[in-house]
């Protein structure tokens, strides 16, 4: 667990270390969640990483680029985007983070793109549809087999079907362990994968 004081000068500081925008209205006790369950998941994961985790997604170690799969993640959130990207970094694979539409859709026409993983509400739950179904027609011209995966905290149940039916291939509410579920999620699609490679 973490304490700290969370006022204007340390949002303004997280902000800018996390290279994302301060939203205008935020809740303090909604960062200050965010922030503890961050530090839980580092913990977890160093304890069980084979390379310290914290390490490896600031920099302090040189990573070879390769052409493995590249994975983006959408959310209009900071505070999410950066934890998502440490916890997938375990994957050795490249992970990209966007915050917006159109910086999502330049992302994925820009690169391919294995997996990604999107908040439906960016910032709104229309928009969100509107993303996914621009990813998917973009993956289906590029031949591309690019596994999209939806986040939410909505509980709302219909959103699941209207999102497979719009083409995401799996759906997760975020409620409680979601990035673990996340995690477990991708590596059955890589483990799937690599036993097709086998069978051939």
């Amino acid at each position: 667990m973490i304490s700290v004081e969370l006022d204007d000068e340390f949002l303004d500081l997280f902000f800018d270390i996390t290279n994302s925008n301060r939203p205008q209205n935020i809740d303090l006790s909604v960062l200050k969640g965010q922030l503890i369950n961050i530090v839980d998941t580092l913990q977890d994961l160093n304890k069980n990483a084979k390379k310290p985790i914290i390490s490896k997604a600031l920099g302090n170690e040189e990573v070879e680029l390769s052409s493995a799969p590249a994975i983006l993640v959408i959310d209009d959130l900071g505070v999410i985007t950066y934890q998502l990207k440490i916890l997938l970094s375990d994957f050795d694979m490249e992970v990209d983070c966007s915050q917006e539409i159109y910086d999502a859709v330049g992302k994925f026409k820009s690169k391919n793109y294995k997996y990604v993983v999107m908040d439906l509400f960016i910032p709104t739950e229309r928009e969100g549809f509107i993303l996914l179904t621009e990813l998917k027609k973009m993956a289906t011209s590029m031949n591309r087999q690019t596994v999209i995966g939806i986040i939410t905290a909505s509980p709302r149940k219909e959103i699941e079907q209207q999102c497979k039916d719009k083409g995401a291939d799996f759906f997760l509410e975020k409620s409680n362990d979601w990035q673990f579920k996340l995690k477990n999620t991708i590596s059955e699609y890589i483990n799937s994968e690599k036993g097709d490679e086998d069978n051939w």
